[in-house]
């Protein structure tokens, strides 16, 4: 995150939202209003402790962690997708880009999901009505989605 400093990521909670871009080596990343066409991914916990002993939840989307230059401190921000039942979002199917919030209707848009549900106790995407879905077993929920074409 070079556009976020390790100052601002100090400031970043659990349910603040974040516009993730850039590439895998030199990410960049802002404050966004949650659920608005900037946001892309959605802070679920934030982890402070010595170098590599903080860990997210093993089912988050992505994370992302900052290092103190005077201390062996590291901050990680767990990351999950900032989904919004009805909305859509371009999901890179290789996982080389970061999701980016994209209009329904937009047929010029690739790989546009729309988030029908979110289930609550049910980590199973059988359960979703599509029969599509993301999963997430630690923390027991699933986001069912549709694909849109």
């Amino acid at each position: 995150m070079t556009a976020c400093s390790s100052a601002a990521a100090a400031d970043m909670k659990a349910g603040d939202c974040l516009k993730m871009s850039g590439t895998f080596e030199r990410p960049d990343a802002s404050h966004a209003e949650c659920g608005s066409d900037a946001s892309n991914y959605k802070i679920i916990s934030v982890l402070t402790g010595p170098t590599g002993v903080a860990q997210c939840p093993i089912d988050v989307d992505t994370y992302y962690s900052v290092r103190s230059a005077f201390s062996e401190e590291t901050q990680t921000l767990c990351l999950d997708i900032d989904w919004v039942t009805g909305g859509c979002m371009n999901i890179d199917p290789n996982n080389d880009k970061d999701p980016y919030r994209v209009d329904c209707a937009d047929s010029s848009a690739p790989h546009r999901q729309r988030a029908t549900e979110v289930l609550r106790g049910v980590s199973n995407v059988d359960q979703c009505a599509s029969g599509v879905g993301y999963a997430y077993s630690e923390r027991q929920f699933t986001v069912c989605v549709e694909d849109v074409s």
